[in-house]
């Protein structure tokens, strides 16, 4: 005798039947590992997210702060590179015209004395001798070849790690391109300038044609 057919289920009852079916399959996908518990967006949640967010927001400010600290840092050490450079480069042209070094006594300053006693003196090689960018004197010892030319640092100390020295192929760059000696005339006429710039130049030259004439 063919069985009755099962009357169908009314809308309430199939909804029922498919959510138990759901519920087993996740339970099934949590015991094999398929997908982690869900989290239950509790208030507690959203006041965890919330402090997070606002830690993360005083670190980065916190990061900023220090980077703009070293930035200013680095301008300091910048200059302080492009001194001694510059300082390093006097000196060979100084020994280019001189023969020697300034001596100890002489120091540093001898750059940028209007007068000298060395034959074949024609300076002075730089503007003015300045502190170094913490305002520690600059450090100058001719007792090699190349002599030791440096600022100090940010500490103040010298031999430690924070020294600065500049490149030594810069004291013999001179001898090397001899090219600067082309616009190199005597402090009178050029007043504080090391090499003059075009516009000197120019000016230099109408005031020798002037003289000329």
């Amino acid at each position: 005798m063919p069985s009755k057919p099962k009357p169908p289920l009314s809308k309430r009852e199939r909804d029922r039947k498919i959510k138990a079916i759901y519920r087993e399959m996740e339970a099934k996908k949590r015991e094999l590992g398929l997908r982690a518990p869900a989290i239950r967006r509790g208030p507690m949640f959203y006041v965890v997210v919330v402090v997070g967010m606002m830690m993360v927001g005083g670190l980065v400010i916190q990061s900023a702060g220090k980077g703009g600290g070293r930035k200013m840092r680095d301008g300091k050490l910048t200059q302080a590179e492009q001194s001694v450079a510059a300082l390093a480069e006097a000196l060979g042209r100084y020994k280019f015209h001189c023969g020697v070094y300034p001596t100890t006594a002489e120091g540093l300053a001898a750059l940028s004395d209007k007068h000298s006693r060395h034959a074949g003196w024609i300076g002075p090689y730089i503007e003015r001798i300045l502190s170094d960018p913490w305002k520690h004197p600059y450090v100058y010892e001719p007792t090699n070849d190349p002599p030791v030319v440096l600022s100090m640092g940010p500490d103040g100390v010298r031999g430690t790690a924070d020294d600065i020295a500049p490149d030594p192929a810069l004291f013999s760059k001179p001898f090397k391109d001899t090219s600067w000696t082309n616009d190199w005339v005597h402090y009178r006429r050029r007043g504080i300038v090391v090499v003059p710039t075009q516009e000197e130049k120019e000016k230099l030259l109408k005031e020798g044609m002037r003289k000329g004439n």
